[in-house]
């Protein structure tokens, strides 16, 4: 039987990239700090901006676009996740 499910993004947090995955990467979230091992991001929860801790080597993890969705320590992104092709254009 055929799985289905919503088209997630997936970018690894380095170190280096904080500021990028929150600013462009992500686009639903506030730029709160990146020390080069941990990136905190400002998760938008009605009425509360609430802080998220992304440590080093973690993949954030998008949907619908630009979406926030987790972040995920890279042994368990490895073994739970995969990456799938781009779709053909449309003739």
């Amino acid at each position: 039987m055929p799985a289905y499910t919503v088209r997630h993004e997936a970018m690894q947090y380095d170190g280096t990239n904080g500021e990028h995955i929150a600013t462009e990467f992500l686009g639903d979230v506030e730029f709160l700090s990146d020390d080069g091992t941990t990136l905190t991001i400002g998760v938008n929860v009605w009425p509360h901006v609430v802080p998220q801790e992304i440590p080093k080597d973690h993949y954030v993890l998008r949907y619908y676009g630009r979406t926030y969705y987790q972040a995920i320590p890279q042994a368990d992104f490895e073994q739970n996740w995969v990456q799938i092709p781009e779709p053909s254009p449309a003739p």
